[in-house]
């Protein structure tokens, strides 16, 4: 049973390790994620949406020409009554002053008091161009466009989030396979050596200078050894194909070739400049201003309302047929109007866009207290890893030589198998301590950077970065 359990062991790592080729330093994760991931080309897509969007409001301030054609059936000519009262008296009395004094006989001529006249045929089409021009509008057109460069800034910003989550995301998977990778050779070397010390204790049990139990208890840690390899390689083939898929890759197997590291505390700034740099770039933070602008926009919008509107309109004749000779070939005027009343409803607008501008900016204060906070704990995180590793590092040393020394005790029959694999385990967990806090300053880092606005410095920080012995 021992042997099938070492040879199934044997077959994961193999398996894991022969196709383990393809190297991806994290630049090349990166380019492959926003070159390929949904969440960049939508971002993008809302961004291009907000341009077009901006575009739109500047034609605002443009006049609007428009060509209009209209038939119409009335069902009769539309008619008028024409007084003829004044010309029929006149004409009667003209003939009847004639009659006397002419010697022939004048026929005898009768004018109606009234005549019907057409004014409009039963139907007729029209063709004409009109062209509206909003001269002004109490500062209506100039919020919606201020409204409309506020939302293309807040999709810009939405892009860098985009951009700097996606970018985590991936680096919580790039350094966490990494990490595992890095564990699971410590923990290969540690099964390598509980089965040394297994051996070793086989042929002292075998020439009679070590008990059975002890025996026992080598073969026991040998297991436990086994056991948390193979749990870390499963672990590791999770993560990959997490990474694979957020990349897009096609490769059956990855490598993360860029190592865990530290940068030293003097190769990075202070934590006053990181929170500065937070205050003035920090995207989700430029969002939060950017929507105080977009409130004043709406204050700006509600206040038109109380001021008169002006309009330049027009209209020219292009065709007709049957139209009223009545009707003008053009005309052109200008158009004024102001909202006298409409039972409070724009002055409680107004109100509700002030309050909401009011409630933006108290946001956008409160947003940058929270992210300095946020920037110096990712800090005091980045410290504290550093701090672990060198406290590592230190009981590196003491841990190799004390592991030395209870395996020679133990070759003596001066030490037990448990003295021999407590001292390994305190060598494992030392090497194991200063992986995990590479791992939590690499992590803090990025974040931190992120936070800051920095995001895309990550690899410059990275170039000042050092190895000690604890990652190797």
């Amino acid at each position: 049973m021992k042997k099938y359990k070492i040879l199934i062991l044997f077959i994961i790592l193999f398996s894991y390790s022969s196709t383990y080729s393809a190297d991806i330093t994290f630049s090349q994760a990166l380019e492959s994620l926003y070159g390929t991931h949904e969440g960049m080309a939508q971002a993008e897509a809302d961004y291009k949406q907000k341009e077009y969007s901006k575009k739109a409001a500047l034609g605002l301030y443009s006049p609007r020409i428009s060509l209009n054609a209209a038939y119409a059936y009335f069902g009769n000519d539309l008619t008028m009554d024409v007084d003829l009262s004044p010309v029929s008296n006149t004409v009667n009395g003209i003939f009847g002053s004639l009659g006397g004094v002419l010697t022939i006989p004048l026929p005898s001529v009768s004018l109606p008091n009234s005549m019907e006249q057409i004014v409009q045929k039963d139907q007729f089409f029209t063709l004409n161009a009109a062209m509206i021009w909003p001269v002004f509008t109490g500062g209506k057109i100039y919020a919606a466009n201020k409204a409309a460069s506020a939302n293309l800034d807040i999709a810009k910003y939405g892009k860098t989030i985009r951009h700097d989550e996606l970018g985590i995301s991936l680096a919580e998977k790039y350094f966490t396979l990494r990490f595992i990778q890095d564990i699971i050779a410590l923990k290969q070397d540690v099964k390598d050596s509980m089965q040394e010390h297994y051996n070793k204790a086989l042929k002292l049990e075998k020439a009679g200078m070590l008990a059975k139990v002890e025996r026992l208890h080598a073969e026991m840690a040998l297991s436990d050894a086994e056991k948390s390899l193979d749990t870390s390689l499963r672990e590791a083939k999770l993560v990959e194909s997490a990474l694979k898929s957020m990349i897009s890759s096609t490769d059956e197997n990855i490598n993360p070739s860029t190592p865990l590291f530290l940068v030293k505390a003097e190769d990075i700034e202070s934590l006053a400049y990181f929170q500065d740099m937070a205050s003035s770039s920090n995207a989700k933070l430029k969002q939060a201003q950017t929507a105080t602008k977009l409130a004043h926009a709406g204050v700006i919008n509600s206040t038109s309302s109380f001021i008169p509107k002006i309009n330049a309109f027009g209209m020219v004749n292009i065709y007709d047929y049957q139209l009223s000779s009545l009707s003008p070939d053009y005309m052109v005027g200008v158009q004024m109007s102001i909202n006298l009343f409409d039972g409070l409803q724009n002055y409680h607008q107004l109100k509700s866009s002030k309050t909401l501008e009011e409630s933006t900016k108290l946001m956008a204060a409160r947003a940058e207290k929270d992210i300095r906070t946020l920037v110096e704990q990712q800090y005091i995180t980045m410290e504290n890893a550093r701090a672990d590793y060198n406290s590592s590092l230190k009981s590196l040393a003491f841990a190799e030589e004390y592991l030395r020394a209870r395996q020679k005790a133990f070759n003596q029959g001066m030490a037990t198998s448990l003295d021999v694999v407590d001292a390994e385990l305190a060598l494992s967990n030392s090497k194991m301590s200063a992986i995990q806090a590479a791992y939590k300053f690499d992590m803090a880092l990025i974040t931190m950077l992120a936070t800051s606005g920095m995001f895309d410095n990550f690899e410059s920080y990275r170039a000042k970065a050092f190895v000690e012995p604890g990652l190797k």
